[in-house]
């Protein structure tokens, strides 16, 4: 059964209930139990929290080693009433853990009303997120949410920028066999030293010496990550297929300065991505791994409201009256009601499956879809194929 927004509501405001009066009476209290080494005006220290929900088969703890908040008083060019800044943080559940240097908060008097945000109550900057789930067939809310939004954008969304998008797919020779391995030490200098240009030659403009040399002693050039690029090109070509090599894939996507509008009123911003899928059939395994640095995830107006702006008494009056409806919606999803900036995010998947794949699910229902609306008369015997293939069976085997 799906949970709604006010179960959402209602377990956070129990986690709260209970999680106080585990603190006053120094003792669990139905399976949540809340210790703080030292409680200070305008902040605490040695913060640790343990709790359990869903008849306690959902057990998790959080710690950190600071929170501390600090009142502002707002103001018309920064309307921000209270400043959350946390250390150190770490959650960790029986379905994965998530763990970060810092999390800093700004939360805004009215933001609308003073033309500070397009709606978010808050600002928030994260520093060096990591988020790692141990199986597919069990991920976190909060990661599968993630996942639907970003799948879902870059298949629905509008792309307004793309410095760099490639994707790469290998069926062999990932694994390494035994005869791969160097037989002796390699002198990392003899491959890192830049082969000298013949004289004969005109040398071109990225890869022209220069003037001065690295630290390391070594030549560098102009336009060293192209040139990283190019060099690493072969990595992504599949090569011939040896007798001794396992039937395994490997799918990769790199995308560097990508902008992307939702048309949901949201912005997606990515400095660096890389992200990879590798599935072994022989061993019967396979893992998820994203980096992405430089994101952002911000609120901006829709056309409508852009043109047609509120008098300042009228967005008033309409700030007062919306504030109830975003409170709730704060509660029930607190990533919708902020302006998310994180600096560097990890994700790793120990155990997955294609058939868990978001990227394969919404691309065959957008691709059936488009069939339908379109009136291409396709036989459903193919796309029910391809769904029942990569369906979700809750008796479906352990890898």
């Amino acid at each position: 059964m799906q949970s709604t927004p006010l179960d959402a509501i209602l377990q956070i405001f129990l986690c709260v209930w209970f999680a106080l009066w585990s603190y006053i009476l120094n003792r669990p209290i139905h399976g949540h139990r809340l210790r703080i080494k030292r409680l200070l005006l305008f902040g605490v220290h040695g913060v640790r929290y343990q709790g359990a929900l869903h008849n306690r088969s959902y057990a998790f703890s959080f710690t950190a080693s600071s929170i501390t908040w600090r009142p502002r008083l707002p103001q018309s060019e920064n309307p921000c009433w209270l400043t959350v800044t946390a250390q150190d943080v770490l959650y960790t559940s029986s379905t994965g853990d998530i763990s970060t240097q810092m999390v800093h908060s700004d939360l805004w008097f009215f933001p609308v009303l003073f033309r500070f945000t397009a709606g978010p109550w808050a600002n928030v900057t994260v520093d060096r997120l990591r988020i790692r789930v141990h199986k597919s067939t069990a991920t976190p809310y909060y990661v599968q949410r993630m996942r639907e939004n970003l799948v879902s954008t870059f298949l629905t969304g509008e792309f307004l920028r793309a410095d760099v998008f490639r994707t790469g797919l290998q069926f062999a020779g990932l694994s390494e066999h035994q005869e791969d391995k160097p037989t002796a030490y390699t002198d990392p200098r003899t491959t890192l030293a830049p082969d000298e240009p013949d004289s004969d030659e005109e040398p071109c403009g990225c890869c022209s010496l220069p003037q001065s040399r690295g630290s390391n002693g070594f030549a560098t050039y102009a336009h060293q990550e192209e040139a990283d690029a190019f060099a690493r090109a072969d990595e992504y070509k599949t090569g011939p297929l040896r007798v001794g090599d396992d039937e395994e894939l490997r799918f990769s996507v790199v995308a560097r300065g990508v902008h992307i509008n939702n048309k949901e009123g949201r912005i997606y911003t990515f400095g660096r991505a890389d992200s990879q899928m590798r599935r072994n059939w022989a061993a019967d395994r396979g893992s998820f791994a994203m980096v992405a640095e430089e994101c952002r995830w911000v609120r901006v107006h829709y056309p409508f409201e852009r043109v047609a702006s509120n008098r300042w008494f009228t967005q008033l009056i309409s700030s007062l009256l919306q504030f109830p409806f975003d409170l709730l919606q704060a509660l029930s999803s607190p990533v919708d009601s902020v302006n998310l900036y994180v600096t560097r995010v990890d994700v790793t998947f120990d155990s997955f499956r294609l058939r868990d794949a978001e990227l394969v699910r919404q691309g065959i229902s957008l691709v059936r879809e488009k069939a339908i609306k379109s009136r291409i008369d396709w036989s459903d015997v193919f796309f029910d194929a391809l769904v029942d293939a990569f369906a979700v069976r809750e008796h479906a085997g352990a890898e």
